[in-house]
C-alpha cells in the first residue's frame, strides 16, 4: 500500500511540475501566482549609524538566538567579532545659523557639544550659529548602539566618526536597508508573500474538493507550495480530534513521522473543538506540509506567507535554452531564499552565516541583488575579532575568504572608504596569520574542524594537514593586502605584504607544483607525509591566485573530469571553481556540468539547489547529511552562485581590470546558443547585451568606463562613451 501511495504522489508531482516547469519561475518575488504584501522597502535614505562590522556582530547575535529556538542539530566552530554596547559618535558643524539638533537612538545617549555634556529633555537641542563640535554616547543592554540625528528636520549621515572606546575613531557605517524608513537597524525589512499550494495530494482517507479539503480519521494530506521559504503556514479548519502538521524541504522528510529525525522542533498537535478556527503554524523553513488527523475535519484557505528578502533584480537573463534558463533562475532563488540580513546556509538546518558560504554567495548577490549591507554583513562575519588569537579558530581557513571578498566588494562597488572602515581588522588578521605559519610559510593542523574547502574531499585534502589550497588562499590574502595598503598608504604595510607573498609563492611552487602531472597536489597530510594525491581545490585556487602556469590549463582541464567521483561528489565551493573555468575560458566545460548536475537536480523536481551534490545516489541517500537522514539542505545560498557565474563571467564573458577597475571585458561565448539576453551592473551604471550566434550583436554601456568587447574571432573593440552599439 505505502508503495502504491508513493507512486500515486510522484505522478500528480510529475504532473504539477512539468506544467509549472514550460515558464516556470523560482523566486517568490517574480512568480505572477505570488501575492506580495505591500511594498517591498529597500533602498531607502540612509538614517542610522553604527560602528563598522557592529550591524553584523549584532545581527549574527539574533540570528543564532533564532536558530536555537528552531533548529535542532546546530554546531558553530570558532569565535567571531563580539557585539560592542556602547558606541560614541562625533562630527563637527560649521552653522551658517541657528539650528535645530534631534537625534533617536537604541539607547540612553549622552549628548556633548564643543566638550561640554548638555542636559537634554526631549533629545532636542538648538545649536548656534558657527562652529560645534558634537559628540554623542549612546549605551543599550542587548541591542545595537546606533543613532539617527537630523538637523532641521534632515537626516545627516555624512561624515559621522563612530568609537568603541573613544580613543580609536573610524568612519560610521549606514545602509539603504538597515535602520530606514523609521525602522531600527536590527529590525528586519523583510516582506510578506502568500504562496498558495500549486498540489494537494490525498494520500489516505481524504479528498480533495475545489476549495476546501475533506480528512477523515487517521487520514493525511500532502500540500507542496513548491517554493521552499522562511514562514508560517495557516488555514481554516472545523472538526474533531487531534490535527497535527508535520513539515519538510522534500516529501521523504515530511512524510516521515519519527521525531528523532527532524531537523526543525517538532510541532505540537492542535486539538479542535468542532468550531471553526484558524491555525497558524510557527516559523518553519518549508516546502511541503502533511496535515492528519486522528479525527475529522476539513479545512480550506491553506496559505504559506513566507517572509522575503527587499532586492532589487539588477541582473537579467534569457536564451534559447530553456534548460539554461531554469537553471538560472533557480540559482538566483536559491540565493535570494538565503539572504536575511547575511547570505546564509541552509534555511532550515541552522540559519547561520557561515564564513566561506556567506562571502561566496557575494560573488553572485553583488551582482544580482546589488545588496552592499547584505555582503558587508557576510564579509565582517569572515574577519575574526579584535587582537585574535589561535583559540578563536573554528575552521583556519575560512577568515581567508574575507580579504578576498573585501576585494570583490571594492571592484563591484568602488567604495574604498568602506575597506578603510574595516582596515583595523583586515590588518590584524594578516599579521595574526604569521603567527601560525611554518618555517615554510604554510598554516596547517590546528582548529575545532580543521581545514574545511567544501564537502567534495573523497580525494582529499587532509582536513587536519597542511592543505595546499589553503597556502594558496593566504598568499592571495598577502597580494590584496599589499594592495590595500598601497591604496591606504601605508608604504611598510606594502613591504611587509609583498615580502610575505613572495616567500609563500616560493614556497607553493617548490613543494605542491608537480611538474610531470601538471597540476598541484594536495598537500602535507596530519602526520607530515606529502599526500600527492590530486583533488579539484588546489588547482582552481591556483588559478584565481595567478599561481597555475596558463599553458597548461588545457591540460589540468582535460584532466579535471577524471578525478573520482568529481562530478558524482559535489560541494558549495562551486562558485569559485566555475570563476577558475570562466577565468580559464573553459565556458562550454561549466554548462556541461551544470547540465549533468544541477540540471538533474531540477529535472527531480527540486527547486534550489542543496549544499552537497551526489545525484548518483539513491534518492533517500541524496537527502542524508552529517550522517542524517535529512541533514541536507535543500537550499543553499553558495551552491545559486555556479548558475549565476556561469552567465556572468561564462557566457557574457565578463571580466574587470585589476589595475584600472573602470576598464571592463565582454568576451561572449554562446557555446551552442542562438542567442542570449543579458544585463547586469558594474558600478558605472548598468551593461545590455543583445548576443547573437549569427549577426549582430548590441551593446549597451554606462559613462564613466571603458568596454572591450571581444567577438568569437578575437577581434577586439574598445568603447569610450555611453551609448547603443551594434557589433
Amino acid at each position: 500500500m505505502k508503495s502504491k501511495v508513493v507512486f500515486v504522489y510522484l505522478i500528480l508531482l510529475v504532473f504539477v511540475y512539468t506544467v509549472r516547469a514550460q515558464n516556470v519561475e523560482y523566486d517568490p518575488l517574480l512568480d505572477p501566482a505570488v501575492e506580495v504584501l505591500g511594498s517591498p522597502l529597500h533602498n531607502s535614505n540612509s538614517e542610522s549609524l553604527w560602528y563598522p562590522g557592529q550591524l553584523s556582530a549584532h545581527l549574527q547575535q539574533k540570528r543564532m538566538k533564532e536558530s536555537a529556538e528552531r533548529c535542532v542539530n546546530v554546531g558553530y566552530p570558532g569565535k567571531f567579532y563580539a557585539p560592542v554596547y556602547k558606541t560614541s559618535f562625533r562630527k563637527t558643524f560649521n552653522l551658517s545659523s541657528e539650528t535645530r539638533l534631534e537625534w533617536i537612538s537604541t539607547g540612553k545617549t549622552k549628548a556633548f557639544i564643543n566638550g561640554q555634556e548638555k542636559e537634554v529633555v526631549s533629545n532636542s537641542l538648538l545649536l548656534p550659529k558657527g562652529r560645534n563640535n558634537i559628540l554623542f554616547e549612546v549605551s543599550t543592554e542587548d541591542d545595537l548602539p546606533s543613532i539617527k540625528v537630523t538637523l532641521n528636520g534632515v537626516v545627516s549621515v555624512e561624515e559621522w566618526s563612530a568609537s568603541l572606546d573613544g580613543t580609536y575613531w573610524n568612519r560610521a557605517e549606514t545602509s539603504n536597508v538597515f535602520g530606514t524608513e523609521g525602522r531600527r537597524p536590527l529590525d528586519d525589512p523583510e516582506v510578506d508573500v502568500v504562496i498558495k499550494p500549486v498540489s494537494i495530494v490525498p494520500v489516505r482517507n481524504s479528498t480533495v474538493e475545489k476549495d476546501k479539503i475533506i480528512i477523515e480519521k487517521n487520514g493525511y494530506v500532502l500540500i507542496d507550495f513548491f517554493h521552499l521559504e522562511m514562514g508560517k503556514v495557516s488555514f481554516t479548519v472545523k472538526g474533531n480530534g487531534r490535527l497535527t502538521a508535520y513539515v519538510g524541504e522534500s516529501p521523504e522528510e515530511t512524510l516521515n513521522e519519527n521525531t528523532k529525525a527532524f531537523e526543525q522542533v517538532a510541532i505540537e498537535p492542535y486539538m479542535l473543538t468542532g468550531n471553526e478556527t484558524v491555525i497558524t503554524l510557527p516559523e518553519m523553513a518549508l516546502r511541503y506540509v502533511k496535515l492528519a488527523t486522528d479525527g475529522d475535519c476539513e479545512l480550506s484557505d491553506i496559505r504559506f506567507t513566507a517572509k522575503m528578502w527587499p532586492v532589487d533584480f539588477l541582473m537579467t537573463f534569457d536564451c534559447d535554452d530553456e534548460r539554461m534558463n531554469n537553471i538560472w533562475k533557480a540559482s538566483v532563488a536559491t540565493l535570494h531564499t538565503s539572504t536575511h540580513g547575511f547570505y546564509l546556509d541552509g534555511i532550515k538546518r541552522d540559519y547561520l552565516p557561515w564564513s566561506m558560504d556567506a562571502v561566496l554567495s557575494t560573488f553572485g548577490g553583488d551582482y544580482v541583488f546589488g545588496d552592499r549591507q547584505t555582503s558587508l554583513n557576510s564579509l565582517s562575519v569572515a574577519l575574526l575579532p579584535y587582537n585574535p588569537t589561535r583559540d578563536d579558530i573554528g575552521i583556519p581557513d575560512y577568515p581567508l575568504h574575507a580579504l578576498i571578498g573585501f576585494k570583490q566588494h571594492l571592484m563591484r562597488y568602488g567604495d574604498f572608504n568602506t575597506i578603510l572602515a574595516y582596515r583595523d581588522r583586515m590588518e590584524q588578521l594578516l599579521q595574526f596569520y604569521e603567527t601560525l605559519q611554518d618555517e615554510n610559510g604554510f598554516i596547517g593542523k590546528m582548529g575545532v574542524w580543521g581545514f574545511v574547502p567544501g564537502w567534495a574531499t573523497t580525494q582529499g585534502p587532509d582536513n587536519k594537514g597542511t592543505p595546499a589550497y589553503a597556502q594558496m588562499m593566504l598568499y592571495l590574502n598577502y597580494k590584496i593586502g599589499a594592495e590595500f595598503a598601497e591604496k591606504w598608504g601605508d608604504k611598510k604595510m606594502v613591504r611587509y605584504c609583498r615580502k610575505q607573498a613572495e616567500t609563500l609563492k616560493a614556497s607553493i611552487l617548490k613543494h605542491f607544483w608537480n611538474e610531470e602531472k601538471g597540476m598541484f597536489i594536495n598537500g602535507y597530510k596530519q602526520n607530515g607525509e606529502l599526500d600527492e594525491g590530486i583533488s579539484h581545490h588546489a588547482q582552481y585556487w591556483a588559478i584565481l591566485s595567478g599561481l597555475f602556469p596558463e599553458e597548461r590549463y588545457d591540460h589540468l582541464f582535460e584532466t579535471l573530469p577524471d578525478i573520482p567521483d568529481y562530478k558524482s561528489n559535489v560541494s558549495y565551493e562551486k562558485g569559485y571553481e566555475f570563476l577558475a573555468y570562466s577565468k580559464a575560458g573553459k565556458v562550454s566545460q561549466i554548462w556541461d556540468f551544470l547540465f549533468t548536475v544541477f540540471g538533474d537536480w531540477l529535472e527531480q523536481g527540486h527547486t534550489r539547489f542543496p549544499e552537497n551534490f551526489s545525484y548518483l545516489k539513491s534518492k533517500d541517500e541524496q537527502l542524508v547529511f552529517y550522517n542524517r537522514p535529512y541533514g541536507l539542505s535543500l537550499c543553499h545560498g553558495a551552491n545559486g552562485v555556479p548558475g549565476i557565474v556561469a552567465v556572468l563571467n561564462g557566457i557574457a564573458g565578463f571580466r574587470q581590470s585589476d589595475s584600472q577597475p573602470n576598464h571592463y571585458t565582454i568576451r561572449p561565448d554562446l557555446i551552442h546558443l542562438k542567442w542570449a539576453n543579458i544585463e547586469f551592473p558594474v558600478k558605472e551604471g548598468k551593461i545590455r547585451l543583445k548576443l547573437t550566434k549569427e549577426g549582430t550583436n548590441t551593446i549597451e554601456i554606462p559613462a564613466g568606463c571603458q568596454i572591450d568587447f571581444v567577438n568569437k574571432d578575437g577581434k577586439k573593440t574598445t568603447l569610450w562613451k555611453a551609448g547603443v552599439y551594434d557589433l
